[in-house]
């Protein structure tokens, strides 16, 4: 998993071939150290700021456009999950625009978005409804088809068990029976297969773990965006980041993040899955009678 314990920031400064002052700055991370994390930041300011100076303005690129390295994603850690030996199994984070973040090692979340809906399906649907002729809406066909994958693929697998949950804007999938690797190409395959969200399986490949939002996106629950990153820099952007925490906490409160529908295939239940869906569903109201966001 790539969840860093420490974020730091470094700037590297020089002139440029017209004597004009130039800059670059970037975050790096470390487990070891804040200082560690900002050495490591200064280095990586310096070469790409040296690169610049000598390819910039031919390029045409921005310093930005330099070191395209995979990073981790740069979260506050809210809690940690560990086994008895330290060796961290999950651990809730807060992403860029503030809803919390359920990153568990082994526990396989699926992210299943409903493809686009066309304006004919919906038109179709109304006018087999005013025959009285039974149909599925357009948003049941989505769900019984992600439903009839997942079966075929619970149907495969000695005792498979997977948890469906419907969210905002599609389903999510939890596989409960057994663990798995997030970056092996078996997992990857499964994925692709079950007809999972390309940019989440690049995510969970790239951050070594998979991912599912514990609260709900702020714009759904008539909030904005968190405007501060973190690590907040200053006295007055850590105040300004609890006022938008605390109107954000006020206005997810009717709001669940998805809700449970079924079990499909046996009740199985892996011990470490068994301590992280406890988690997820408590902290994404699942069982409760609210809106989705």
């Amino acid at each position: 998993m790539k969840i860093p314990r420490f974020w730091a920031k470094s700037t590297a400064e020089d002139v440029d071939s017209s004597g004009r002052p130039i800059a670059f700055s970037c975050w790096r991370s470390s487990d070891v150290s804040e200082d560690d994390a900002r050495e490591s930041a200064l280095a990586v300011a310096q070469r790409t700021l040296r690169r610049w100076l000598a390819e910039g303005w031919h390029s045409g690129l921005p310093p930005s456009q330099y070191e395209y390295d995979s990073l981790p994603m740069r979260e506050e850690v809210l809690e940690r999950i560990c086994d008895s030996h330290g060796e961290t199994l999950a651990a809730v984070t807060q992403n860029a625009y503030g809803a919390l973040v359920l990153n568990a090692a082994r526990v396989l979340f699926i992210d299943l978005d409903f493809p686009p809906y066309s304006p004919w399906e919906w038109l179709w649907y109304h006018l087999q409804r005013l025959l009285r002729r039974p149909v599925q809406s357009p948003e049941e066909q989505r769900e019984a088809a992600i439903r009839a994958r997942l079966e075929a693929f619970v149907r495969q697998e000695p005792g498979g068990a997977v948890r469906l949950y419907r969210t905002f804007a599609g389903m999510r999938a939890i596989v409960i029976h057994k663990l798995y690797d997030p970056v092996a190409p078996a997992t990857n395959a499964l994925l692709v297969a079950l007809g999972t969200d390309p940019l989440y399986i690049r995510l969970c490949r790239a951050q070594e773990c998979f991912r599912a939002r514990l609260s709900p996106k702020p714009w759904r629950c008539e909030h904005r965006a968190n405007p501060i990153r973190w690590p907040r820099e200053t006295e007055e952007a850590q105040q300004a980041f609890e006022r938008w925490q605390a109107k954000y906490v006020k206005r997810q409160a009717a709001y669940a993040t998805c809700w449970f529908r079924e079990t499909l295939g046996s009740e199985r239940v892996h011990p470490e899955a068994a301590e992280i869906l406890a988690i997820h569903d408590r902290m994404t109201r699942c069982q409760e009678p609210l809106a989705l966001a």
